[in-house]
């Protein structure tokens, strides 16, 4: 007994030596700890940290080498929950509790375009005329639908628009994305849309607005960067007019606002839609090249070669020019950690420590969750860190391989034998091995990247791009070696007038680009969709993940073999799809036939629609889906009817003149009776849904042998995001 336990000491004294890196899993763990709890827990929560720190103090637990593993898992556990409340708590505010029609007020912080098109904007100081102030939400975002993007207005700019808002939206079916939880840590109080142009006023001379304090040095300095990148933006646009300039002022401002639908689509089913994203590779490729431009420029003065350090030089440059992208792009989550990742990495080259290691990965990620803990559940937040670890612990495993066969086997001459693999390449000759080299590192590269995202992409947007690779070896080069330069060059030859050259010559890489994903993207199962998986199946893949990245040794196929059990049970049994799904006031309705998913109507919460047809494993547009049979036409009281299976049968009452004679005649066994516009519960033994249930969120059935099964994903009021939460002041009524 006494020989096992000394073995576990043992192993777990040399693992410890790479303990930092399971700080970030431990704090993702109580990040998700928190979330996943039914109820809000209690502000004294925030203390729970200091249970472990104080026993980690006690010398007997220190010393040993289990009880200190577990007291700082417990303590990393802890922590991450605790920072998880705090940000709750930090976000707390008002919001919207019924929808609002009325005049809105507010400043302009930002500028987007909503999924159909229109210009979108994010308000903030915003008055709500006819409430209280401090019962109007600190943030709203609304979409201008009558107004062209070229009229919308600029950050810094008052407006005064008529809007309709509604309270930040449950999720579109049970299990889906929460947008409520969202817009909470992002300070959104109610979004919504407005018919009527957006009035521009002078500031701080807005009749009925909140008095406005002093704007701070750091606001000012926000809505200047604002302005700058717009304008930017559509200077850009001027200059290289078309989809390269829509592309390039999204890669450039992360504007996007330019780019048309049939690209973007384009782009996202070739697996390149993360060349829109300001993230690491833009992040990557910009300072990568303002860090190799400074260091050779210097290394040629003799002088600053020979007494100055060169590469922290040039590593203190590259990281002023990456906070300068992080300013003018609008400083984005995904732009932010990708700054945070180009920095530790950039600070180390300062400090002579390695660059690129699992440390320096496992520092940005603990940066990035103590900022924002919800970007745990963020994709970009986790297919960037999957992509980065995987690559990191491959190429590391690559490296060690190396050095202990060259240390394992050396000639006579002392040095190691040239693996097989490079007698090619030697014969070609310099280039010829820097070509192989290179070619075969991008193909790697694009294998172990594309493989760790993969569940992710498939989870998140229910998709899997089988071309990805093919599209991604064609792309990602051009797009370093030739898109990149050209914006740095572009930047650098701004402020002479001489930047359109260099745009039009970023222009042709950028066609390149956008023609290899229209081709990918008609390639014959290019789009391949995958169906929704189970809740479960992201946490296994992530932690079988780490495990094989993070331990040493035979152990990292342990970890491999959890990801692949969980990624094969999950293809082959995944959770059943709801037979009937039916939006917030029964909006849409949803029924799974034989041909897929009927919907009831063709036009109409396509968000809605688009949603649960990618969640089945589709995409058939909603025109397709509603053409399907599954739904009997209407009759005059606009009553449709559909089989669900093992017996039972849908019927929906949607008539203004529906008596309660009429329910319950139409109450009966084996029926399941939706009644979007009636509360009360008509007497008989069908399933009702009625106006109760569709009042705030959506609801799913499922038909199982034992009978109905029924979920909503109307929110309980028991989390602070929720609506009903007492913490907040809610606005609606008078």
């Amino acid at each position: 007994m006494s020989h096992g336990w000394a073995s576990v000491e043992t192993f777990l004294r040399f693992e410890l030596r790479r303990a930092a890196l399971w700080l970030p899993v431990g704090l993702g763990l109580g990040i998700w700890l928190y979330f996943a709890l039914p109820a809000e827990p209690a502000d004294w929560a925030l203390w729970l940290p200091v249970l472990p720190a104080g026993l980690l103090l006690i010398p007997l637990v220190w010393r040993r080498m289990p009880g200190r593993a577990l007291g700082l898992g417990a303590l990393a556990l802890t922590l991450g929950f605790a920072l998880a409340l705090g940000a709750a708590m930090r976000a707390d505010g008002p919001r919207l509790g019924a929808p609002v029609t009325g005049t809105v007020e507010g400043r302009v912080i930002a500028l987007d375009r909503a999924g159909s098109g229109a210009p979108r904007v994010l308000l903030e100081r915003v008055s709500l005329f006819g409430y209280r102030s401090f019962r109007v939400p600190t943030r709203v975002r609304v979409a201008l639908l009558d107004t062209a993007p070229a009229e919308a207005p600029r950050p810094g700019d008052w407006v005064h628009v008529y809007a309709t808002l509604f309270p930040p939206s449950a999720p579109v079916e049970p299990g889906a994305f929460d947008f409520a939880r969202r817009a909470y840590f992002e300070g959104i109080g109610a979004t919504g849309f407005a018919r009527s142009p957006a009035m521009r006023l002078p500031a701080r001379e807005s009749v009925g607005a909140r008095a406005e304090p002093l704007v701070s040095s750091f606001d000012h300095l926000r809505l200047r960067f604002a302005r700058a990148r717009n304008a930017l933006s559509d200077g850009i646009r001027a200059a290289l007019p078309g989809a390269a300039g829509a592309f390039a002022a999204a890669i450039i401002t992360g504007d996007r606002a330019g780019i048309e639908e049939a690209d973007a689509e384009a782009l996202r089913i070739s697996s390149l839609a993360h060349l829109l994203a300001i993230s690491g590779l833009h992040m990557g490729m910009l300072t990568g090249l303002v860090f190799t431009v400074v260091r050779a420029g210097l290394a040629l003065v003799g002088p600053v070669a020979l007494h100055l350090p060169v590469k922290k030089l040039a590593a203190g440059a590259a990281l002023l020019a990456g906070l300068a992208y992080l300013a003018l792009s609008g400083g984005t989550v995904a732009t932010q950690r990708a700054f945070v990742m180009v920095a530790v990495a950039l600070v180390a080259v300062m400090l002579d420590r390695p660059a690129i290691t699992l440390r320096a990965l496992a520092l940005a990620a603990t940066i990035v969750l103590a900022l924002d803990p919800a970007a745990l559940f963020d994709a970009g937040f986790q297919m960037s860190f999957a992509a980065t670890t995987a690559l990191v612990a491959v190429y590391e495993a690559l490296r060690l391989r190396r050095q202990r066969r060259a240390d394992a086997a050396p000639d006579a001459d002392g040095t190691a034998d040239v693996p097989r693999t490079r007698l090619l390449p030697r014969k070609l000759g310099a280039l010829g091995g820097a070509l192989w080299t290179g070619l075969g590192a991008l193909l790697l590269t694009s294998v172990v990247a594309g493989a760790a995202t993969a569940p992710f992409s498939g989870v998140h947007f229910n998709r899997v791009a089988p071309w990805g690779l093919v599209a991604n070896l064609a792309a990602v080069p051009v797009m370093g070696a030739w898109i990149a330069p050209m914006a740095v060059l572009a930047g650098l030859a701004a402020p002479f007038g001489l930047a359109a050259p260099m745009l039009g010559l970023m222009g042709l890489g950028i066609d390149w680009v956008l023609g290899v994903a229209h081709w990918v993207a008609a390639l014959p199962g290019a789009d391949a969709g995958v169906p929704a998986a189970p809740r479960w199946l992201l946490g296994a893949v992530a932690l079988g993940g780490l495990w094989a990245a993070i331990w040493r040794g035979p152990w990292r196929a342990l970890g491999v073999a959890a990801a692949l059990i969980a990624l094969t049970a999950a293809r082959a049994e995944p959770p059943p799809r709801p037979v009937l799904i039916i939006a917030e006031e029964g909006r849409l309705l949803g029924v799974l036939g034989p041909e897929g998913r009927a919907l009831d109507r063709a036009l109409g919460q396509g968000f809605a629609a688009e949603t649960w047809l990618r969640r089945d494993g589709e995409r058939p547009g909603q025109e397709v889906a509603a053409a399907r049979p599954g739904f009997g036409l209407p009759g005059e009281d606009r009553t449709l009817e559909a089989a669900l299976g093992h017996g039972w049968a849908l019927q929906v009452l949607r008539g203004r003149g529906v008596t309660p004679d009429r329910l319950a005649e139409a109450c009966i066994s084996g029926r399941v009776l939706v009644a979007p516009r009636h509360e009360a519960r008509p007497e008989g033994p069908c399933v009702f849904i009625g106006r109760h249930e569709l009042a705030a969120g959506a609801v799913g059935l499922w038909i199982t042998p034992a009978g109905p099964r029924i979920e909503s994903s109307a929110p309980t009021g028991t989390r602070r995001w929720h609506r009903g939460w007492p913490g907040h002041g809610r606005v609606g009524g008078g």
